[in-house]
């Protein structure tokens, strides 16, 4: 389990995604989260709001689960969860889901 989470941290941009967006995924001991930094790699400011309330959702949570010999990524967002197969894991790629939710990320190189 640690050795997923050791491979999947750091710094990852989508496959034909959006260029200027990276995709910082870090853990500590017992969570992980996903923030999405643009090129400059400066937080996001989105701001929600529920009520009169401003929420701030700076990051998302990401859980790795084993399960039934296979890796899953829960990615728990503010208004939801969502849970994917790791497909492909590797210092240079990661994926994740199927069809149109799968996701492809290539290591992002500073």
């Amino acid at each position: 389990m640690e050795e997923v989470k050791n491979t999947i941290a750091g710094d990852w941009k989508l496959k034909d995604g959006n260029e200027n967006a990276i995709y910082r995924f870090s853990f500590d001991e017992n969570k992980g989260s996903v923030e999405v930094l643009d090129e400059l790699n400066l937080p996001p400011k989105a701001e929600k709001t529920i009520g009169n309330e401003i929420v701030m959702d700076n990051h998302t949570i990401v859980e790795i689960k084993f399960d039934k010999g296979l890796f899953f990524i829960d990615v728990i967002y503010l208004y939801g969860k969502v849970s994917e197969q790791i497909l492909v894991l590797s210092d240079e790629t990661f994926i994740y889901g199927k069809g149109e939710s799968q996701h492809t990320f290539i290591r992002d190189k500073v």
